[in-house]
C-alpha cells in the first residue's frame, strides 16, 4: 500500500489528499486582481499547504513568487537585522543571486531606517530584476511577530504603502502581499491608530465538507473492511477539521478498527500519549497560556458545553476561543467544533483547569456540586480578602463572579448572627441577675455582703467578656468594610446593601455617647460613606432570558423599553416594574425606539423584519422586506418614518404604512446602525465595512466618514445641533466627525469593542457602551468623566434620559440598569483647583485651561467662564461669594466677579503662587509660593498693599486659610501645618506625614483645625494641636477641605467637585441619617424584591411594596 495520507505540515501543491476548498478559488481570483489578502485562522487549518498550493499556479502562469516565514527570521534579533532577514529570503526567494550583491547593498544603506530599506529593496530591485507581470510576496505564520520585543507596526505601513503608490506609480500594480497566520488583525498592530487590513481582503477558511472530502475515499477504497459511508463518518467525528480529517483517514490505513472504536482508542482515550504530531495540545495550551484571560475563556467555552450553543458576538475573548481551533461560528452561534473535541474537552476538563486557575478551586468545586446550598464552602475573612486582591484586574466567568458575590454576602450574614448571638447572652445574664438579686433579698446582712462582693464579681466577669464579643465582633465588621468597598467596584447596590447591614450591626454595639476614636471598627462607616457620595446604579431590570442588545427611553422619561436576544420587548416603568412585554418577533430582537410623541415602539428583529407597536402590546405595522437580519430602527424627528438596517447591506426608509420610500446601498458588508439628523433631513449608518455614510433621503451619498484602522463601526448617532456625528468602532474607541468629514475628537480608554455612543441631550456629552463590561460618559474634547461599571459581561448599549439625569445601560449579562448622574460638568484630569464658598452652596472649579465653573450643591452648572490665566494653581471665594480669586503659574493674582467680569489683577511674585484665601471681611488676601513665602496683601480699589511677608516653609505652601478671629494664618506644606499671628511669628506646629497637605481649614469657632493630605487621609485637630479624629477616603485626589457653616461637619473636596461629608458631634445619629439616605437610594430597587426588602434590616418597614 503506497497512498498516504499527509498529518502535519505543508501538503506538496500536487499532493493526492490535497482538498481544494472555496477558499482556493477566493485567494487566487483576489491575487490575481492585485487584492492585498490575509488568512488568519486557527492552527492546522491548511493554511501553509494553501500558500503553497497557490504559490505553484501562479508560478505556472508566469508570475514571480516568494515566501517569507517569520519563524525562519529569529526571536533575538534586532529591528534592524529582522528587516535584514525579510531582505534576504525575498534576495533568495526570488532567484536574484548574482544580479547584485547583496551584502554590499545592504551596507551601503546600514544608516537608512529598517523599513525604508525594506522599502528601496522593493522598489529599486524587486520591480526592477523581477521579470514577472506580477510580484507576490507571502508571509506565513505572521503571528509570530507578536512575540518579538519590538513593533512592526512600520512593515504593514509599507504594505500599504505599496497599496497606495499604485495611484502614482504603475510599478507597484505588479505587486501584492498575502499574509498567513493565527491571529486578527487588531492583535498584530501595536499603535492602534494605524494598519494595513482596511484595504485588504479576508479569505475565510472553512473546514472540508462532505463534497470535498470525495477525493479521499481513493486511499481507503482498497482497504478490506472499506464501507461506502466511511467518509460520511470521518466529516461527523471531525467536523471536517483538515488535520484530524488526514489523521483519521490515515489511521483506517493502519488498522482494521471500525471508525468509532479507532477513534475512541487512538484519539479520544488517553489523548495525550496518541497526540502525535500535536494538535490537541495545542489547542489546550492557547486557551491556557494566558492566566489573566483563561478563565474567561474557559468560562464561555462551558457556556457553549452546557447550552450547546452561545450567541456570536465577535468580542476578543470569542475571538481568542476561535483561534484556539475549539469552537467555530456557524449561523451566528458559537459551536464546539467537532465531537472529537467535545469528547476530549469536556465538562469535567474544563473544571479540572479552572480548579488549577482558582486559589480557590476546592471551594466552589463543592459549592456547585451541592447545587449552590452549602454556605460552608463559601470564602470568608482573609481567605475571602485574598481571593477578591487575586480577581483583580482578571476576566472571570460568570460562576467565579457567583461564588465571590455569595461569599461576600455570607460574611455579611455572619456578623449578623454574631450580634444575635451576643444580644441572647446578654438575656441570659440579665435572667441571672434578676434571680441573685431575688435571693439575695432573702439572706441575711451577712449574707447579702457576701454575695454583693460576689455579683460585682460576677458583673466584672460579664463585663469583661462582651468586651471581647464586642471586640471579636468589631474586627469582622471592620474586614467587611474593607470588602464591600471592593465589592463596589463591580456591584455597586449589592455592596450598598451589604455596608448598610454592616453598619447596622455597628451601631448596635456603640451607645449614643460613644465617639468615633472609641468604635470597635470604623471601615464600615467609611465604606458606606463613600458608597453613598459616589454611587450611580439606581436599579436593575432583570426579566430577561437572553442578551439585552438595545434600550430606549420614552420622551415623558416614565417608560423604559428593552430588546433581548429571547426574543422579546419588555417595557418598564421608572421604579423599576416590567409593565408590559411584546411578543411576535421570531428571533432575537436588536434594536428597540420610541416614537418621538412616545405613543409607539419600533423594533428590528433577527427575524428580517421590523415592527412598530402599541403601548398596550398589538403589533401595528410589519415591515418585511430586508433579506437578512435587521439590525437597527429608528424613527424621525417628526415621528412620521422610520428608518431601517440589515445585515443585507442596505438600510431601508418606510412610512408608518409598511411602504418603502427608500434603499440606501453602498456599503459593502452588513449595516449596523442607523440614525436621522435633528432636522430628519439626512441619515447616517454605520458599517461593518468599516464606513460611516451620510445620506439624503433621495438615497445620495452626502459623505463618507472612516480610518484606515477601523474595520467595523457599531454605532452612530448625530449630536442635537445637527452638526456632528458620532461613531463607534471595533478598535475599542469612539470618534466624532464634523459634517465637513474632519475628525474633531477621539475617545480612547475601553479595553474591547465600542458597541453603542450616544449624545447627551444638551451635546455636551457622549456615552459609549464596551465590550469590556463597561460604559464611559466624556466630554466632547475626548476627556474620560465617569465610567459605569457593574455589569458582569459585555454592555451592548446605554442612553441617557431626556434631561441628561439618568443613563440606562444594557447587556450579555441578561440586564438592563438605570444610573443616576451626578456632576458631569468637569473632567477631573484637567481640573486644577477646587473651592466652596463659606455658605457651602456654590463650588468653584478651575482647568487647566483657565475654565471656571461654578456647581450649585447638587452638582449643577450654575456658570462657566474663561479667564486670562493658564495653569491655576489656587481658587478663593470671596465672603459674600460674589467675587473669586485665582492665582497659579504666572504668580499673578486675579479677581473675577462670578459673571465672569474681571475686576482686578496684580503681579505678586516671581515664583508659582500655590494657594490663596481671603479674610473673613474681604479685605485682604493671604498668598502663599512653591518657595515656601506667604505675603499679606490689604485690598483696595486701585492698587493692593503688601502688609507683611515671611518664609513659612522650605518648600510649596499647598493651602493657606484665616482664622475665624482674622488674628491668625494656618499655612499647609509637606508633612506639616503651622499657625501664624498676622506679624508672621511661628505660634504652633503640627506634624501630620510625610505626604504633601493639599488643604487646612478653622471651624467657625475657631476652636478646631481640620486637613487633608494627598494619600486622602483627613485629620481633626483641637486648638492645642492634640489630634481628635482621623479617617481615610479612597479619592484619587482631593483638593480642599473645610468645616460646614455650622461646624458640625468637616466637607472634603474632590477634583470632580464632590464633597465628602464627615461629622463631629452625635457619630451616632450620624449612623442612622446614613442608613436613612442608603434606604432611600434604595427604594426603587427594594419595591418589587420582597425578599431583599426584608432581609435589608435597617429598611425593614420604610419601604412599602409596589401595589397593583
Amino acid at each position: 500500500m503506497n497512498y498516504q495520507y499527509r498529518v502535519g505540515g505543508s501538503l506538496a501543491y500536487n499532493h493526492p489528499t490535497y482538498i481544494e476548498r472555496n477558499a482556493d478559488r477566493e485567494l487566487l481570483t483576489a491575487l490575481k486582481n492585485g487584492q492585498f489578502c490575509y488568512v488568519f485562522n486557527c492552527r492546522q487549518m491548511g493554511k501553509s499547504s494553501l500558500r503553497v498550493r497557490v504559490t505553484h499556479i501562479l508560478q505556472q502562469l508566469g508570475m514571480d513568487c516568494a515566501s517569507v516565514d517569520i519563524t525562519s527570521l529569529g526571536s533575538n534579533d534586532n529591528l534592524s537585522q529582522w528587516y535584514n532577514g525579510v531582505i534576504t529570503r525575498l534576495f533568495l526567494g526570488f532567484n536574484l543571486t548574482g544580479k547584485i550583491n547583496l551584502k554590499s547593498w545592504l551596507r551601503e544603506r546600514e544608516d537608512l531606517p529598517p523599513v525604508q530599506r525594506l522599502g528601496q529593496f522593493i522598489e529599486e530591485i524587486l520591480l526592477v530584476y523581477c521579470r514577472g507581470e506580477k510580484i507576490y510576496i507571502f508571509i506565513d505564520e505572521i503571528d509570530k511577530i507578536l512575540s518579538l520585543q519590538f513593533s512592526l507596526d512600520d512593515f504593514f505601513s509599507l504594505i500599504r504603502y505599496c497599496y497606495n503608490q499604485r495611484a502614482e506609480n504603475a510599478q507597484y500594480e505588479r505587486i501584492t502581499f498575502a499574509l498567513f497566520g493565527v491571529a486578527t488583525p487588531a492583535d498584530l498592530i501595536r499603535e492602534k491608530t494605524q494598519t494595513s487590513f482596511n484595504i485588504g481582503q479576508a479569505i475565510e477558511l472553512t473546514g472540508f465538507n462532505l463534497a470535498e472530502i470525495a477525493p479521499l475515499a481513493a486511499g481507503l477504497s482498497s482497504q478490506s473492511n472499506y464501507q461506502p459511508d466511511w467518509l460520511e463518518k470521518v466529516i461527523f467525528w471531525t467536523g471536517g477539521q483538515p488535520f484530524l480529517t488526514q489523521k483519521i483517514c490515515q489511521l483506517l490505513l493502519e488498522t482494521n478498527l471500525d471508525i468509532e472504536t479507532l477513534i475512541k482508542e487512538r484519539i479520544i482515550n488517553n489523548w495525550e500519549s496518541h497526540d502525535e504530531p500535536v494538535h490537541l495540545r495545542t489547542i489546550a495550551d492557547r486557551l491556557l497560556r494566558n492566566q489573566d484571560k483563561a478563565g474567561r475563556l474557559l468560562g464561555i467555552y462551558q457556556q457553549i458545553l452546557e447550552k450547546g450553543a452561545i450567541l456570536c458576538d465577535d468580542s476578543p475573548e470569542q475571538g481568542e476561543l476561535r483561534l484556539s481551533g475549539l469552537v467555530v461560528k456557524k449561523d451566528n452561534q458559537l459551536v464546539v467544533y467537532n465531537p472529537i473535541y467535545r469528547e476530549i474537552f469536556n465538562l469535567n476538563w474544563v473544571e479540572k483547569q479552572l480548579e488549577q486557575l482558582r486559589p480557590y478551586s476546592e471551594a466552589i468545586a463543592a459549592w456547585q456540586q451541592s447545587n449552590y446550598t452549602d454556605e460552608s464552602r463559601l470564602l470568608r475573612g482573609k481567605a475571602l480578602n485574598n481571593a477578591l486582591d487575586w480577581s483583580q484586574g482578571k476576566s472571570l466567568s460568570n460562576l467565579d463572579y457567583q461564588f465571590l458575590t455569595a461569599s461576600q454576602n455570607l460574611d455579611k450574614r455572619e456578623a449578623e448572627i454574631s450580634l444575635e448571638t451576643q444580644r441572647q447572652a446578654n438575656k441570659i445574664l440579665a435572667i441571672a441577675h434578676q434571680k441573685a438579686t431575688k435571693r439575695i433579698k432573702i439572706g441575711s446582712v451577712i449574707l447579702i455582703a457576701s454575695l454583693l462582693g460576689s455579683f460585682l464579681a460576677f458583673i466584672q466577669v460579664k463585663q469583661a467578656w462582651q468586651q471581647v464579643e464586642t471586640a471579636q465582633l468589631g474586627i469582622q465588621l471592620q474586614r467587611q468594610g474593607d470588602s464591600y468597598w471592593q465589592q463596589f467596584q463591580f456591584e455597586q447596590l449589592e455592596s450598598l446593601m451589604a455596608a448598610m447591614q454592616a453598619v447596622n450591626s455597628l451601631k448596635n454595639i456603640v451607645t449614643d455617647d460613644q465617639t468615633l476614636g472609641k468604635y470597635p471598627a470604623t471601615s464600615p462607616i467609611i465604606t458606606l460613606q463613600q458608597i453613598l457620595d459616589r454611587i450611580q446604579e439606581k436599579n436593575q431590570l432583570q426579566g430577561h432570558q437572553g442578551t439585552i442588545y438595545s434600550v430606549s427611553i420614552s420622551p415623558d422619561r416614565q417608560k423604559i423599553a428593552t430588546a433581548s436576544q429571547d426574543g422579546t420587548v419588555k417595557i418598564w416603568n421608572q421604579k423599576g416594574e416590567n409593565i408590559q412585554t411584546l411578543t411576535g418577533h421570531q428571533g432575537a430582537v436588536y434594536s428597540v425606539s420610541f416614537s418621538p410623541d412616545g405613543q409607539k415602539i419600533a423594533t428590528a428583529s433577527e427575524d428580517k423584519t421590523a415592527k412598530i407597536w402599541n403601548l398596550q402590546g398589538q403589533n401595528l405595522v410589519t415591515y418585511p422586506d430586508h433579506q437578512e437580519s435587521v439590525y437597527s430602527v429608528s424613527f424621525s424627528p417628526d415621528g412620521q418614518k422610520i428608518v431601517t438596517t440589515s445585515r443585507d447591506k442596505t438600510a431601508r426608509l418606510w412610512n408608518l404604512s409598511g411602504e418603502t420610500l427608500q434603499v440606501f446601498k453602498g456599503h459593502k458588508r452588513s449595516i449596523d446602525a442607523a440614525s436621522f439628523s435633528p432636522d430628519g433631513q439626512k441619515i447616517a449608518t454605520a458599517s461593518r465595512d468599516g464606513t460611516i455614510k451620510i445620506w439624503d433621503l433621495s438615497g445620495k451619498i452626502i459623505l463618507s466618514l472612516g480610518q484606515d484602522n477601523i474595520e467595523t463601526f457599531y454605532s452612530v448617532n448625530f449630536s442635537p445641533d445637527g452638526q456632528k456625528i458620532a461613531g463607534a468602532a471595533a478598535d475599542k474607541t469612539a470618534k466624532i466627525w464634523d459634517l465637513q468629514g474632519n475628525l474633531r475628537a477621539t475617545f480612547q480608554g475601553h479595553q474591547d469593542f465600542v458597541n453603542s455612543v450616544n449624545f447627551s441631550p444638551d451635546g455636551k456629552f457622549i456615552i459609549t457602551a464596551s465590550s469590556d463590561g463597561s460604559a464611559k460618559i466624556w466630554g466632547m474634547q475626548g476627556e474620560e468623566i465617569t465610567t459605569l461599571r457593574g455589569h458582569q459581561e459585555s454592555v451592548f448599549t446605554a442612553v441617557f434620559s431626556q434631561d441628561g439625569k439618568q443613563v440606562v445601560t444594557g447587556s450579555s449579562d441578561e440586564t438592563a440598569k438605570i444610573w443616576q448622574l451626578n456632576n458631569l460638568n468637569q473632567a477631573q484630569a484637567d481640573n486644577t483647583s477646587v473651592s466652596i464658598n463659606s455658605q457651602g452652596n456654590i463650588i468653584a472649579i478651575a482647568n487647566k485651561d483657565g475654565q471656571i465653573t461654578l456647581l450649585d450643591s447638587q452638582g449643577k452648572k450654575i456658570r462657566e467662564f474663561a479667564t486670562k490665566m493658564r495653569s491655576i494653581y489656587s481658587i478663593a471665594f470671596h465672603p459674600d461669594s460674589n467675587q473669586i480669586a485665582i492665582t497659579g503659574r504666572n504668580g499673578k493674582v486675579q479677581i473675577w466677579s462670578q459673571k465672569g467680569t474681571m475686576l482686578q489683577e496684580f503681579t505678586a511674585s516671581q515664583v508659582p503662587i500655590y494657594s490663596l484665601a481671603f479674610n473673613g471681611e474681604g479685605t485682604a488676601i493671604i498668598t502663599g509660593t512653591s518657595e515656601g513665602k506667604v505675603q499679606y496683601w490689604h485690598l483696595s480699589n486701585y492698587r493692593p498693599q503688601l502688609i507683611n511677608s515671611w518664609t513659612a516653609d522650605d518648600n510649596i505652601i499647598y493651602d493657606l486659610v484665616f482664622s475665624p478671629d482674622l488674628q491668625k494664618i494656618a499655612t499647609a506644606a509637606r508633612g506639616k501645618i503651622k499657625i501664624w499671628d498676622l506679624q508672621g511669628n511661628l505660634l504652633k506646629e503640627i506634624k501630620t506625614d510625610s505626604f504633601p497637605v493639599y488643604g487646612v481649614s478653622f471651624s467657625p469657632d475657631g476652636e478646631k483645625i481640620a486637613a487633608i493630605s494627598r494619600d486622602g487621609t483627613a485629620r481633626r485637630w483641637d486648638r492645642d494641636g492634640n489630634l481628635r479624629s482621623e479617617f481615610k477616603i479612597e479619592e484619587d485626589i482631593v483638593y480642599g477641605i473645610t468645616f460646614s457653616p455650622d461646624g458640625q461637619e468637616i466637607v472634603i473636596i474632590a477634583r470632580d467637585g464632590q464633597k465628602h461629608r464627615w461629622p463631629l458631634e452625635t457619630e451616632y445619629n450620624y449612623l442612622q441619617k446614613l442608613l436613612d439616605r442608603g434606604c432611600l437610594w434604595l427604594e426603587d430597587y427594594l419595591r418589587n424584591r420582597p425578599e431583599k426588602r426584608e432581609a435589608l434590616s435597617p429598611c425593614t418597614g420604610k419601604i412599602k411594596p409596589f401595589t397593583f
